[in-house]
């Protein structure tokens, strides 16, 4: 009798514990897999419908060659920070703002109900999948309009030899930036979402948006609030992205805005002093108010914005499944 020896690694109790774990990973990614084909046919669906949509192709042609306007009327005058807050400009003030709120109101319609309560019945889709299929669409049909439209045009103008006075944007201070603005329209995009499922009419809830959320805008903008304000923001935006990462000025260096603080309280002390009336101020551009956001934290500007993204989308989940199903 010959005995074959066998060649390979001794079976030790770590070699037979590694291969269990191997296995557990592997069936709870095929059943996390499993648990997420519906949602993604979902979102397939409704991303194929989004854009066959003319809304959304005329969405995104429009806003292609308004940023193309836009970096065509300032090519010679706009520093990169004011022409890149510029670009946003549609996103978060006007036009493009109120697309955005019609395709978060029209997510969840009275006609979509119905086939989604079929839907819902008859196939392995909880509320919770459709909703959240119905939102993921809407938002990355956003952001992708967003980027095309902006990005390639932020790209020309940084890149090119523009005559124009040097003012750098910093790589932070651009992903920061342009990261604060996709949350604001994510946040705009579930804050008519929510109206969409409370009122169950997409025109009605757009004109209840429109006719609540510009007042209260306008009054934020006032106290130059840019945690709540999208227009404060995008004011804000040429101060967030001259940011870095870490502070180069030392101590012992003299902050320019600091100088120009003292300076306008010495213009104001010799007025006084002197009897001279007082002189009728030039009001500042939309663009010209760094004193006013110079201390401001992206880091709490991004917090303020996401914290409505998920209340409003909780708060929708919450009406669609006590009320609709």
């Amino acid at each position: 009798m010959v005995c074959k020896r066998v060649w390979g690694p001794p079976k030790t109790p770590i070699c037979s514990f590694s291969k269990r774990m191997n296995s557990m990973a592997l069936s709870g990614f095929k059943m996390l897999r499993d648990l997420l084909l519906p949602t993604q046919a979902l979102v397939r669906l409704e991303l194929r419908t989004l854009f066959r949509s003319w809304l959304v192709r005329l969405w995104l042609a429009a806003a292609i060659v308004l940023s193309f306007l836009t970096v065509l009327t300032g090519w010679s005058f706009l520093t990169q920070p004011v022409m890149l807050a510029s670009l946003v400009f549609p996103f978060l003030v006007f036009p493009w703002f109120v697309v955005v709120i019609i395709l978060g109101t029209s997510a969840v319609s009275s006609g979509q109900l119905e086939a989604a309560a079929d839907g819902i019945l008859s196939r392995p889709i909880t509320r919770l999948e459709y909703l959240g299929a119905a939102w993921l669409a809407r938002a990355i049909a956003v952001l992708l309009v967003f980027v095309v439209a902006v990005i390639p045009a932020a790209l020309i103008t940084g890149l090119a030899d523009r005559p124009v006075k040097p003012d750098p944007v910093t790589t932070y201070g651009a992903i920061v930036g342009l990261g604060n603005v996709a949350l604001v329209l994510l946040g705009i995009l579930s804050l008519g979402f929510l109206m969409g499922v409370l009122l169950r009419n997409a025109w009605v809830a757009l004109l209840v948006v429109l006719f609540v959320w510009y007042p209260i805008n306008a009054v934020l903008t006032t106290f130059r609030l840019a945690e709540f304000s999208p227009i404060s923001l995008n004011q804000a935006l040429p101060t967030v992205f001259r940011k870095s990462w870490r502070a180069t000025a030392s101590s012992d260096q003299v902050n320019p805005l600091d100088v120009a603080i003292l300076q306008q309280q010495a213009d104001e002390f010799l007025r006084v002093f002197s009897g001279q009336p007082q002189r009728r101020e030039r009001r500042p551009d939309f663009f010209q108010h760094d004193l006013e956001y110079k201390d401001i934290r992206p880091g709490r500007v991004a917090l303020s914005y996401t914290l409505p993204v998920v209340l409003f989308f909780g708060l929708s989940y919450l009406c669609f499944w006590y009320r609709d199903l």
